[in-house]
């Protein structure tokens, strides 16, 4: 189903989910009174159905507490600055980055800690990298997450506007308008194993009259057309932009099973880097994974992916940012292995 949103001069469309919802048709009963035994039997199919309904719900909540990303345990999320390629200037930019961060985190389920422009130092445009899919990495930062103990590093773009002229309608009612695309791509990095876990394009389009003042203005290349947008408009699009965006990539991120790293092991016990702050306490049991799959990223840096369950760890002492452990399972655990949360 196509949205539409009338502003001065100008149409917003996007894509909104359309749902089906089944109707409730009753059957009215014409004739003679039922007897007891069919009102009977219409009371113990209504039971039935309601119990029915009932499990199901239960099924599904029981489902949602045991599921992979429901472990209790909070992320760390590593927040770059956002990337302002369509040059909305650093205070709308801003205005952005909070309605984001204030949605993304809405009930707390994530450790949010936000790099500001200032500290990420010389240098870091020439790390950055923006393929065509708009998927931006820093390798440097990366490595920092990774030593900061964080489990995500998020990096947005707020992608250059794209005005093309089209022709609505049809003859003799045909109109030239310019439609202009507004786009911001988010991308959530995995720190503990170095791959990409999301990276996720949302956009609107709106509508301008054009400004035609002959018939060679028609027919204008792209690059020539900007597109006269009103602040509301404008302003309206980037918000719901920015709240599907926080949405979306909030509910891929609380899915995703909880992983951490060993940060040493010796036979007085192992510490791994997750603590009280992120919901650790005495008795929470982790598998360690051995090493899996390996495959080369965009920098040309060789990832060791995690693989199979090698043995079981118990949490016996608990701190603000790690805690100890002791083996259950398995032996000659080492630095730098990931561990999954368990239970």
């Amino acid at each position: 189903m196509t949205r539409q949103v009338q502003g001065a001069r100008c149409t917003v469309q996007g894509k909104t989910l359309s749902y089906s919802v089944p109707r409730l048709r009753v059957a009215k009963l014409y004739g003679t009174a039922l007897s007891g035994a069919t009102k009977l039997l219409l009371l113990l199919l209504l039971c039935i159905a309601v119990f029915a309904a009932g499990g199901c719900s239960t099924t599904k909540r029981l489902y949602g507490k045991i599921s992979p990303g429901s472990s209790g345990l909070k992320k760390r999320v590593l927040v770059l600055p956002f990337w302002d390629q369509a040059g909305l200037g650093e205070k709308k930019i801003e205005e952005l980055t909070d309605q984001f961060l204030s949605l993304f985190n809405k009930d707390g389920a994530f450790l949010v800690e936000v790099v500001e422009k200032g500290k990420l130092g010389p240098g870091v445009s020439d790390r950055l990298r923006s393929p065509e899919f708009g998927i931006v990495t820093d390798p440097e930062m990366a490595g920092k997450a990774d030593q900061m103990g964080m489990n995500v590093m998020l990096t947005a773009v707020v992608s250059p506007f794209e005005t093309q002229r089209i022709r609505t309608g049809i003859w003799p009612f045909r109109k030239i308008k310019d439609e202009t695309e507004i786009g911001m791509y988010v991308n959530a990095f995995d720190v503990i194993n170095g791959t990409l876990l999301v990276t996720r394009l949302e956009s609107v389009k709106i509508r301008t009259e054009a400004d035609i003042f002959d018939e060679e203005d028609e027919d204008a290349e792209p690059q020539k057309i900007k597109a006269e947008i009103d602040e509301k408009t404008l302003a309206k699009s980037l918000s719901e932009i920015v709240e599907q965006q926080a949405a979306e990539v909030g509910r891929a991120l609380r899915e995703r099973p909880w992983l951490g790293r060993i940060l040493s092991s010796d036979p007085s016990g192992v510490v791994i880097n997750a603590g009280s702050d992120v919901g650790v306490v005495p008795g929470t049991v982790f598998e360690v994974l051995g090493p899996g799959e390996t495959m080369t990223s965009a920098g040309g840096k060789t990832l060791i992916l995690p693989g199979l369950k090698v043995g079981e760890i118990k949490v016996t002492e608990v701190m603000k940012d790690r805690a100890v452990a002791s083996a259950q399972e398995g032996s000659s655990f080492a630095a730098r292995q990931v561990i999954r949360f368990k239970k």
